[in-house]
């Protein structure tokens, strides 16, 4: 059943809009008959994570914006898989950054591998005693019916198309098949029922493996000399990069302007990226330093608390630079969907290593992962109530018209989601001649309002963007009409 509705589903050319929320929905449902007739009782933990999946495939359905869309499928999998580790028993709450982990890659690998597992206790089993002997008898029998029928049908059936030419067309076009499409429908019918048994049979079984007693023990550790200078050495490349940045983040564009050979461009432009991933870097780095520490004598705690806590003191000032550089880019050139995801981003690591600090480095590292796991879903969810492409148009076209209309870039304004369409609309009377004609035309050919859209592909946004476009068609017409845009 989850072939077919996946085939009905997702059967679709265009972006994904409600077919993937409703994958969802009757994901979940096949959970819960399935842990039903298994004899499973879910947990609350299990239940919530189970309804904030299609929560937030939902959103796909209502933000147009790519990387919004992303992150919400990205969240509605990992609410699958959290149910599946211990077969819905509870754990999340209590859970740590390993439980998260291998709950994710176990329900992925059930998920390609679990029908394998599913096929073989099939067949390797004592068979059940058999019951309801007469259903099964009656099911034969239609069966075997059916198999009769077969060389009546052809023989008659040949007779009659040879005496009735009308007869034998509507049979001909009723028999016609285009095989290719027939195979498709096959494959993607078998792949994502091969998919779902496998998940199924992990949300059952459970997806934690079951080490042995010791596994644990033999797992590999270092001691406090061998994690203190790897520690010690970033944190003095750390402090030499802040020193460096220090004259930037206090001198702002000024400094920058008549630092010989660095232009404001190139200072604005150049980094943020390459910050953004090395800050990314030190909270994983620090977890797994953490977790392969032998703590040996009661000051290696002390020694490893007093390194990390250099290091995320030093992180914020890389942070802080990466932000200026975000704020230089902005004031210079407007913003773009990289930056404000990674600005984004930083202000959560922020968050994120002040709670690790707090709790692994305070001793209490118990407590860290979930409330880190509930802060990343909230963000998720602050980012498609503050609708980022229509954020970042808004702010281009406010820091453009106090400069100068013939600044904004229409062009990339014209790239982004449906989200932004109504904020771009409206700003059209404030933009000059040529670049209005230039995004009118934009806005034209990519929300015509006659293009067709399949039901699958259903979404609000896109929904009120066509719908925007095609109540300022004839003003955006005679815009075009008006002047050749370049």
């Amino acid at each position: 059943m989850m072939g077919v509705a996946s085939d009905l589903l997702l059967r679709e050319a265009g972006p994904p809009g409600i077919n993937l929320f409703l994958f969802f929905i009757a994901l979940g449902a096949a959970v819960s008959v399935t842990t039903r007739k298994a004899g499973l009782v879910l947990s609350l933990e299990s239940a919530v994570a189970l309804a904030v999946g299609p929560l937030f495939a939902a959103g796909i359905a209502f933000r147009a914006a790519p990387f919004l869309h992303f992150l919400a499928f990205l969240a509605a999998a990992a609410a699958f898989a959290f149910p599946a580790l211990r077969a819905g028993g509870p754990w999340i709450l209590r859970c740590g950054v390993r439980d998260l982990i291998e709950s994710i890659v176990g329900a992925a690998a059930y998920s390609g591998l679990g029908a394998i597992r599913l096929t073989l206790e099939h067949f390797t089993r004592t068979p059940p005693t058999p019951t309801g002997g007469s259903r099964r008898r009656r099911l034969q029998a239609i069966l075997r019916g059916l198999v009769m029928a077969i060389p009546f049908l052809l023989v008659f059936g040949a007779l009659f198309m040879s005496a009735d030419r009308v007869f034998a067309r509507l049979v001909t076009d009723f028999l016609t098949v285009d095989l290719e499409e027939l195979v498709s429908h096959i494959v993607l019918i078998g792949v994502f029922a091969w998919l779902s048994s496998g998940f199924l049979t992990g949300v059952v079984t459970g997806t934690r493996v079951r080490w042995p007693r010791d596994a644990w023990s033999l797992r590999p550790s270092i001691g406090m000399l061998e994690a203190a200078i790897p520690l010690a050495l970033v944190d003095l490349l750390f402090a030499g990069f802040v020193v460096v940045q220090l004259r930037y983040l206090f001198g702002g564009s000024d400094l920058v302007e008549v630092t010989p050979g660095l232009t404001y461009a190139e200072y604005a432009r150049e980094g943020f990226a390459q910050l953004a991933i090395a800050a990314a870097l030190v909270l994983p780095s620090l977890l797994a330093l953490d977790w392969l520490l032998r703590r040996d004598r009661p000051r290696d705690e002390w020694v490893f608390r007093t390194l990390g806590g250099v290091q995320i003191v030093l992180l914020f000032v890389i942070i802080a630079s990466a932000l200026q550089r975000v704020r230089a880019y902005q004031d210079a050139y407007g913003l773009t969907e990289s930056r404000f995801y990674g600005a984004v981003f930083l202000l959560w690591l922020i968050l994120m290593s002040l709670w690790f600090a707090v709790t692994v480095l305070g001793e209490r590292r118990h407590l860290f992962a979930f409330p880190g796991l509930a802060s990343a879903y909230a963000l998720v969810a602050l980012l498609f109530l503050l609708n980022p492409d229509a954020r970042i148009a808004r702010v281009n076209l406010q820091r453009t018209i106090a400069i100068t209309s013939d600044t904004v870039d229409v062009a990339y304004l014209g790239s982004l989601s449906a989200d932004a369409v109504p904020t771009l609309i409206r700003a059209l009377p404030t933009l000059s001649s040529e670049r209005r004609c230039v995004l009118a035309e934009r806005l034209l050919e990519r929300w015509d309002p006659e293009s067709s859209v399949t039901w699958r592909s259903w979404n609000w946004s896109t929904s009120r963007a066509r719908a925007s476009v095609a109540t300022e068609a004839e003003g955006l017409q005679s815009i075009v009409g008006a002047m050749e845009c370049d």
